[in-house]
């Protein structure tokens, strides 16, 4: 519009927008326009017919910003407007299974924390125990230097040959205090095999 009606109607269209956008730069700037459209109307009654300079000086650029720089102005409005309009892309699905694998991480984390800072209620609450009866959620850590075979095999996923030479190791040098120590005294748990039980593992002394 802007362009075709050679900026008399680039004052509406920019107002037109900073309504629409609740912009107060967009309705001063159409406020803008309509004063440039009322000067060059005014100033060309007043223009010398006999080839003077005024013309070029003064009226012409008003006329040209109004036209072309309003429609310049429009275009970049009609631009803002179409992407507000556009429907907000939905976040991407989050696979359940990642989802809850997180929120085990994170079960973890608060219950070590609890077994470095508060080891009788570590103990109340059987943090590292799935062999025994408990309501408090650890997020799966398997207290090494404790629980029996069976569990090994099931939570740890260890053959049951590993799982009783553990066992025995354990009573016989009073327990574990790392993942590293494990290497050593449980022939066929390599350092790759560790890395992936690391997270599950709890050393509480015996």
């Amino acid at each position: 519009m802007p362009l075709l009606s050679f900026g008399v109607g680039s004052f509406v269209m920019v107002l037109l927008g900073g309504l629409r956008l609740r912009s107060r730069a967009n309705i001063g700037a159409a406020v803008g326009y309509f004063l440039l459209l009322v000067y060059f109307f005014v100033a060309v009654q007043y223009t010398p017919t006999n080839g003077g300079s005024f013309p070029d000086a003064a009226v012409f650029p008003a006329f040209l910003l109004s036209w072309l720089g309003g429609t310049a102005h429009v275009l970049a409005l009609q631009s803002v407007i179409r992407g507000s309009a556009r429907p907000p892309v939905p976040p991407p699905a989050v696979d359940p299974a990642l989802a809850a694998a997180g929120r085990r991480a994170q079960r973890r984390e608060e219950a070590r924390a609890i077994l470095a800072t508060k080891p009788a209620l570590a103990a109340e609450l059987r943090i590292g125990r799935p062999d025994l009866t408990r309501e408090y959620d650890d997020g799966g850590l398997v207290d090494v230097n404790h629980v029996p075979a069976e569990v090994l095999v099931r939570e740890l996923d260890m053959p049951d040959s590993m799982a009783a030479t553990l066992v025995a190791a354990r009573a016989r040098i009073g327990g574990f205090s790392s993942a590293e120590e494990l290497v050593v005294y449980c022939d066929g748990l390599t350092p790759d095999r560790l890395n992936i039980i690391r997270e599950r593992l709890a050393f509480v002394p015996m």
